[in-house]
């Protein structure tokens, strides 16, 4: 751990070198984008990891030749236990104004180490966001001058997902729902100044499961084949939630959602609040596949290799609301989720608060300024299913009711260069006691 930490500090002082030797000024960091029509751009991300070591043994009837040598029966069990110091992600992120109404963008991972599921066999390039947009859309706390329309087309975001997380995790609700990008049209408006509406026709990402903390752990790979049972992760402690889209597939899945909001922004200044409501269906396949596992998405996984969670039918929708609010330098961001996976009920709601300080180049590297801003940030969430499980399903997470904390710092460097230190407490909430597989993460982001 203190290796892992030394050269974290090596690599913050590189960068800040590296802007030294430049000798350019760096821009605030809420300075105005470029004015060139294409841009070019990358972010990596570098890690350091601790992750608390939990267990529970499952009481599926697994066969001898699913239980790993040496070992008197199958776990979930914490994906990767102990300190790891990790190159999370590199993106490339092409930009495009063409003209005044018409932008598009195209955004490609590669490693994704905290993103792909299983992590040790799903693809290590991704196009997480391609898409083009005709019209201008005004963001979440944004103004918009007066009515207006615009339509989206490809690969983007659910308009319900939290537009910035102040920390780098994620939490149960960010997990669960709109996590990943989704093949769509998406069409949305404004009605005037303070009234505005969204909905969408989408691909319905698979329903799949991975574990809430950085690594999604290793379920259905390659290395847990009947006779060769030699995973690279443990499984972790997988919830339902919306994995990436593999494939096309527009034969019932298609997803229609609809939004209807309403922000007030105080005159002359970015102060303000937003509150939207919104509600998505779709039904759910008989099988998705899911790259890199043997397990397979929607209803096949309900199903648990014969013993199955108690559903019925095969839609899935959800509604929800989002309230966003920003006074000066404090940001909040509430969501409240109710859920129906095929008459399987979820609910809960995920909160978070971050307050940024503008220290305004506080000290000097050579004559660099450095330390332009400081973020505390806090987040709760909860998860509560209405449904019991079997005791003997082959995942039993997926039916426990949770509890996730986290806080953390978030310290702005330089232009483009951030550090964020954070630390999750969980409250997995089992039938008899109470487990918390925690978790620290430390991310230094370098954006160029």
């Amino acid at each position: 751990m203190r290796k892992s930490g030394f050269v974290l500090c090596l690599l913050v002082a590189s960068f800040c070198s590296l802007c030294a030797l430049a000798g350019e000024e760096p821009e605030a960091p809420d300075a105005p984008a470029s004015q060139d029509r294409f841009r070019l751009k990358a972010e990596i991300k570098v890690n350091v990891r601790n992750s608390a070591f939990e267990e529970v043994r499952v009481k599926f009837p697994f066969p001898p030749e699913m239980i790993p040598p040496g070992q008197d029966g199958v776990y979930e069990r914490t994906t990767a236990r102990g300190s790891s110091f990790e190159l999370s992600n590199l993106a490339l992120i092409g930009e495009a104004d063409l003209t005044p109404d018409i932008a598009g963008l195209v955004r490609i991972h590669i490693l994704d180490l905290y993103n792909r599921n299983p992590t040790s066999s799903d693809d290590r390039v991704s196009v997480r966001e391609a898409w083009i947009r005709f019209g201008k859309r005004a963001e979440s706390l944004e103004g918009s001058p007066g009515s207006n329309f615009y339509a989206i087309i490809g690969k983007a975001p659910r308009f319900s997902r939290q537009p910035l997380r102040r920390l780098e995790s994620y939490g149960l609700w960010g997990t669960a729902l709109g996590r990943f990008e989704q093949l769509q049209l998406q069409v949305g408006g404004s009605i005037g100044r303070n009234l505005y509406w969204r909905a969408h026709v989408a691909n319905g990402n698979p329903l799949f499961m991975r574990d809430p903390n950085a690594l999604a752990g290793d379920n259905g790979t390659p290395e847990r084949a009947p006779g060769n049972i030699d995973p690279v992760y443990e499984s972790g402690f997988p919830i339902l939630y919306d994995a990436k889209a593999s494939e096309v597939n527009l034969s019932g899945n298609v997803e229609g959602g609809a939004g209807l909001g309403f922000r007030w922004l105080r005159e002359g200044s970015r102060d303000g609040a937003d509150v939207m409501g919104w509600y998505f269906k779709r039904k759910l396949a008989d099988e998705v596949p899911i790259r890199g596992s043997f397990y397979e998405g929607d209803l096949d996984l309900l199903k648990g290799a014969g013993i199955p969670l108690p559903f019925r039918g095969n839609d899935k929708e959800e509604y929800g609301i989002n309230v966003e609010a920003r006074a000066g330098g404090l940001h909040a961001f509430v969501q409240y989720v109710r859920q129906d996976i095929a008459n399987l009920g979820r609910r809960g709601y995920e909160t978070e608060v971050g307050y940024r300080f503008k220290l305004n180049g506080l000290v000097a590297l050579g004559d660099t300024p450095v330390l332009y801003w400081i973020e505390p940030a806090f987040r709760y969430s909860t998860i509560d299913n209405r449904f019991r499980p079997p005791s003997n399903f082959v995942a039993p997470s997926m039916g426990w009711d949770w509890r996730k904390y986290d806080i953390g710092l978030r310290v702005g460097i330089v232009s483009g260069v951030d550090i964020t230190a954070e630390y999750a407490r969980h409250d997995m909430i089992l039938l008899a006691k109470t487990l918390h597989p925690d978790e620290m993460l430390v991310t230094l982001r370098a954006g160029f």
